[in-house]
């Protein structure tokens, strides 16, 4: 019964303090000590033991409390709760998103309709000539006449621009899209085409759809590839500029499909090699051999690379920008969206390199010939491959959530503006309506002329000549000899000064000097 255990106390310790009735201390004072007694006097209290009966078991050497956690109560919940912020206001893969890129991209082909729109003028010689042919595509250009050949190029170009855009869209993303699509729509090559009653447009487009069916059967089986094949075997036959590119498309085959298909995209390549070549041989069996692609001249390759760094330079420099960032890091901040696997560096690395290397192909190889002719026109066939890493550079540069927006914004202003200045420069048809005001009367179905242009002539007198009956002008020794001869009924020279050949001429009288408008001097012969 006397056991100290029964009471919470432990033998040898001390025993708990207490206090008396009065608030005071049980050693004495009310601050534990007797020396602070007020009347020095020491008083000795008898400790009072609370008593404590234990929980529990009764035999247990130490007391063990019960006790219980209560969890905290609940704080009350805010009045109002913010939704969740998305990462970026474009999301992608939504109504939304697809239909605001559609309406931009539909704005960027408008401006480009309208770049191509303010062109226009008598026609080329080379426009003259194809719409004088009577083969399945340009018959159909001819029948339509000048107007309606070049509003068909037109609507082959924006659909070229188009395809751009779909491809860079399924290669990196949509804002890359809409920038590669508006700074190609801004170019100069673009604009000329656009206006060209000639088959460069159709080559542009038939190259941008094998481009845009190999991005779209990246994921596919082998066998898909197939699709982009008779587009890119039919491209050279229409403009004989596009067959320096079929092996750029037999390289993007491979890259394209490399990070979903490993080693089988080297399958899909040489399927694509194989079918292509194959569709070109046939082509050429049926008929013949695109003229002029291996023509040389004595232009000086300084000057042409010159030129083509002027027509091009400012879009290669923004697709460097852009395959350099891309090959660094797979995404930087354009897309936070974005999750999954990235490709990986070495195939960035080539994919970059591949689609700006293949910028420089025409200014070289047109360079190497010597043969500047319609370098301005084939500068637009390697930038519709560079173009995509371009989009991409802009978008990298503008950040996320278009935080640069005025990047994007003087990069596009720039190529605009120098695209128009060169357009107005370049697209220069030759004013012949007065030249043919003058003719018309002399030509008939019996006579030979010979004139610089001889298929303007041709095309705009086809109702009364034949097109045998035009001939080109020679220089030096063969023209004295057609002057000193008197071969031809008419001569027509577009050149600043009188022809020595013609001075004195006792077979040719000057008729006519027409000075058109910015435009060489035409100078009409006619026979005494």
């Amino acid at each position: 019964m006397n056991d100290p255990s029964r009471f919470g106390q432990v033998p040898g310790a001390p025993h708990p303090t207490t206090h008396g009735h009065d608030g005071s201390d049980a050693f004495g004072g009310p601050d534990g000590f007797a020396g602070h007694d007020p009347a020095g006097a020491r008083q000795t209290y008898a400790p009072r033991v609370q008593h404590v009966e234990p929980a529990g078991d009764p035999d247990a050497d130490y007391y063990v409390p019960h006790y219980t956690v209560l969890a905290p109560e609940p704080e009350p919940g805010p009045g109002y709760v913010l939704p969740e912020v998305p990462v970026s206001a474009w999301s992608v893969d939504t109504a939304r998103s697809v239909w605001i890129s559609r309406g931009v991209l539909a704005l960027i082909l408008l401006v480009q309709a309208g770049l191509s729109f303010r062109l226009g003028g008598s026609v080329f010689p080379q426009e003259a000539k194809l719409l004088m042919s009577d083969g399945p595509v340009s018959g159909l250009l001819a029948g339509a006449g000048p107007a309606g050949a070049r509003a068909l190029a037109l609507v082959w170009a924006l659909g070229a621009t188009a395809l751009l855009y779909g491809t860079t869209r399924l290669l990196f993303n949509a804002r890359a899209g809409l920038a590669a699509a508006a700074l190609y729509s801004a170019l100069e090559s673009t604009a000329f085409t656009g206006r060209y009653a000639c088959l460069h447009s159709l080559s542009l487009f038939l190259l941008a759809a094998s481009l845009w069916l190999l991005a779209r059967t990246r994921q596919a089986g082998p066998a898909a590839v197939l699709l982009a094949a008779p587009f890119a075997a039919l491209a050279p036959f229409a403009a004989y500029a596009a067959a320096l590119y079929l092996p750029t498309l037999t390289v993007l085959a491979v890259l394209t499909a490399y990070r979903f298909r490993g080693a089988g995209a080297f399958v899909r390549g040489a399927l694509f090699a194989v079918a292509t070549g194959v569709l070109c041989a046939v082509g050429q069996a049926l008929h013949g051999s695109p003229h002029g692609w291996n023509a040389r001249g004595t232009d000086s390759a300084a000057h042409l690379l010159r030129e083509s760094a002027e027509w091009g330079g400012i879009v290669l420099l923004v697709a460097v920008v852009g395959a350099v960032g891309y090959a660094r890091r797979a995404r930087m901040g354009e897309m936070p969206w974005a999750v999954g696997d990235a490709p990986g560096t070495v195939r960035r690395t080539a994919l970059g390199l591949t689609l700006c290397a293949t910028a420089l192909l025409a200014p070289l190889y047109q360079a190497w010939l010597g043969n500047g002719s319609s370098l301005h026109l084939h500068l637009g066939f390697g930038l519709l491959f560079a173009v995509p890493m371009a989009g991409l550079g802009i978008s990298r540069m503008m950040g996320a959530h278009f935080r640069y927006p005025q990047i994007g914004i003087m990069i596009y202003v720039a190529a605009l503006v120098i695209g128009m200045a060169q357009t107005r420069e370049l697209y220069r048809p030759p004013d012949s309506a007065a030249m043919v005001r003058v003719l018309r009367p002399l030509a008939d179905g019996e006579g030979s002329y010979l004139t610089d242009e001889p298929e303007i002539s041709a095309y705009y007198l086809r109702a009364q000549t034949e097109p045998a009956q035009w001939h080109r002008a020679p220089h030096g020794t063969a023209l004295a000899a057609a002057v000193r001869e008197g071969t031809y009924d008419v001569i027509v020279l577009r050149s600043a000064t009188v022809p020595p050949q013609l001075h004195g001429s006792r077979h040719y009288r000057l008729l006519a000097v027409l000075r058109p408008a910015g435009r060489p001097t035409y100078r009409i012969w006619v026979k005494r």
